[in-house]
C-alpha cells in the first residue's frame, strides 16, 4: 500500500484525462482539460517526490510517466483514436446504412459513443454520426478525411476515410 501512494495522484487525472478524451471527445476540451489538470498533477507528485525520505525514483517515475500520458493525450488524442479503431466496424455498418438512405434508428451506441442523431449532410452528402442532436452544428464523426461540406471548428483526422469534427 505504501507504494501506491507514489502512483495515486498521478494515476487518477490519467484515468480522468483519458475519459474526457473519450467522452467529450471536442479537441480543444481535450487539451484545455490537460493543461489544466496535467500541470496540477505534476506539481503534487514532483513536490511528494521533493518531500520523500525514500528513493526519489519512486515518485519521480510515476510523475514522468503520467506527463507522456498526457501529452499523447491532449496531442494524437490516442484515447479516442483507439476507440475509434476498436469499433470501426459498426461505424461503417452504420454509415453503409445512411448511405443506402435506411439510416439507423437514434440514438445508440457505438461502444462509448452515444450518436444521438445520423444522416447525410445536405449539401455533401457525407454521411456523419453526431454526438448532439443540432444539424447546424454538428459535434461527431463524418465518413470523410477532411469533413469536407462542414463549417469546421475542429477535425481529427482518424483515418483515411474518417474525422471526428466539432463545427462552429
Amino acid at each position: 500500500m505504501k507504494k501506491l501512494k507514489y502512483f495515486l495522484p498521478s494515476s487518477i487525472a490519467v484515468v480522468a484525462a483519458i475519459l474526457v478524451s473519450i467522452f467529450l471527445i471536442e479537441e480543444s476540451i481535450v487539451i484545455l482539460s490537460c493543461l489544466a489538470v496535467g500541470p496540477v498533477v505534476l506539481t503534487v507528485a514532483l513536490v511528494r517526490c521533493i518531500h520523500t525520505k525514500d528513493l526519489r525514483w519512486r515518485a519521480l517515475v510515476p510523475t514522468l510517466v503520467s506527463a507522456i500520458i498526457f501529452v499523447g493525450i491532449a496531442w494524437p488524442h490516442i484515447p479516442l483514436r483507439l476507440a475509434f479503431k476498436i469499433y470501426r466496424a459498426e461505424f461503417d455498418r452504420a454509415a453503409s446504412q445512411i448511405e443506402t438512405d435506411t439510416p439507423p434508428q437514434t440514438p445508440f451506441w457505438i461502444g462509448p459513443f452515444k450518436i444521438k442523431m445520423a444522416g447525410r449532410r445536405v449539401n455533401s452528402g457525407t454521411p456523419y454520426l453526431s454526438s448532439n442532436q443540432d444539424e447546424s452544428e454538428i459535434d461527431g464523426f463524418v465518413k470523410h478525411p477532411e469533413g469536407h461540406g462542414f463549417n469546421l471548428w475542429s477535425c481529427i483526422k482518424l483515418d483515411d476515410t474518417w474525422s471526428y469534427i466539432a463545427e462552429d
